[in-house]
């Protein structure tokens, strides 16, 4: 006769068995969720960065587009051209500086752009004829830049380093402005923008 009241559970061993087998399941399950989170957190850091690349060669691209036949007086009074390259720098005059606050000042801007510790840097002075001791603003648009060029290129397809220079003037006047940069993540990166006609 069966005995209908014996009660059949799981043995020791068979315990065991279910343990390794949940811990090898959790450990895979795990592994991978890790796994997606770094690629997720790789994935977000490429879009941080592209989006401030983005930004920077917009943000230069405008800039440019408004570059403007004034010249300057800097601070200590002498006269400087409406565009200057030298050293991996450019430095020019803009239109189109907005004033939303109404404030007594031009609409003409002097700005400057520069590598700096590996941060691509936009200057700009307040005032566009500079007075004794002014300093510009400063604001870094691109960080961790491993190589920054700038330079004008002629019709021959020539590089001209510096603006304005007697011995470049031989080489024929510009007609594009090329853009250069080099990052770890996505390499280099040009942009070849226009020499708007009577700038220079």
């Amino acid at each position: 006769m069966i005995n209908r009241n014996h009660k059949q559970g799981f043995t020791l061993l068979e315990m065991l068995v279910a343990i390794v087998i949940f811990a090898v399941v959790a450990g895979i399950a795990y592994s991978a969720l890790n796994q997606t989170i770094k690629i997720g957190n790789r994935v977000s850091e490429a879009d941080r960065r592209l989006s401030e690349l983005q930004f920077a060669l917009t943000y230069f691209n405008q800039d440019w587009m408004q570059v403007s036949p004034r010249k300057i007086r800097n601070q200590y009074g002498d006269t400087e051209n409406q565009v200057v390259l030298a050293d991996n720098r450019i430095s020019f005059t803009r239109s189109g500086w907005n004033n939303l606050l109404q404030h007594k000042r031009s609409e003409l801007q002097r700005v400057q752009y520069e590598l700096v510790d590996h941060n691509l840097v936009r200057r700009y002075w307040r005032s566009l004829d500079q007075g004794i001791g002014e300093e510009p603003l400063t604001t870094v648009i691109l960080s961790a830049v491993d190589a920054f060029e700038i330079q004008f290129i002629n019709a021959e397809e020539q590089a001209i380093d510096t603006w304005p220079d007697e011995l470049s003037r031989g080489l024929g006047p510009p007609i594009a402005l090329v853009l250069t940069v080099n990052l770890d993540d996505f390499g280099e990166i040009r942009r070849i923008m226009e020499v708007p006609e009577g700038v220079l």
